[in-house]
């Protein structure tokens, strides 16, 4: 037998004290999340068992390389927040939690080949959603789920550059989504 496989169970055997450290007297509990398919950084503050402020960031970049053209096209967006969630218990180790994210946005798109040239287009702005998510805690400490999220973005953009690229920006002015993750919290 390696030793990897006992390092593993000694780590599990140390995460046995129950999640909500409320329980425990302990009182506010910090987390650490992430968050995929966008790569998402939650910092769950729990301040009471029903109660959780989030702070959170999220990341999302993309390329498109064209070979027929040699053209290529490179977004991201960055986001910065926070989350203040009612948190309900159904059960032991679920967890159901419902609120407001607010937050700010930048974003940006640039096109380039010989194609089309140079452009570039950015945007900022603010957003405001409604979340919705639901936990389980597998092993104490430890919380795995998923959020659904509408949201309304508001954002000024600009373009800049040459060539023949009429660019679209990745940021609208205004707009709906709805947006759904898979979301880890852990709790040291």
């Amino acid at each position: 037998m390696t030793t990897r496989p006992l390092a593993v169970v000694a780590l599990l055997a140390a995460l046995t004290a129950p999640l909500p450290a409320q329980e425990n007297g302990r009182s506010p509990v910090v987390g650490v999340g992430i968050t995929v398919p966008d790569f998402g950084l939650l910092l769950p503050i729990n301040v009471s068992p029903h109660f959780r402020l989030e702070p959170y960031v999220l990341f999302y970049s993309d390329r498109a390389d064209y070979p027929l053209s040699s053209d290529t096209v490179w977004a991201s967006h960055t986001r910065v927040g926070l989350g203040v969630f009612s948190v309900e218990h159904p059960g032991e180790t679920v967890r159901v939690y419902f609120g407001p994210r607010l937050g700010l946005v930048w974003g940006s798109r640039r096109v380039g080949g010989p194609t089309v040239g140079q452009r570039e287009s950015s945007g900022h702005g603010w957003l405001a959603g409604g979340a919705i998510g639901g936990e389980y805690s597998p092993v104490a400490r430890i919380s795995v789920g998923g959020e659904a999220m509408i949201e309304y973005e508001h954002t000024s953009s600009s373009t800049s550059g040459s060539g023949a690229a009429n660019l679209p920006t990745n940021v609208f002015a205004r707009a709906w989504y709805s947006n759904g993750s898979l979301v880890v919290r852990f709790y040291p």
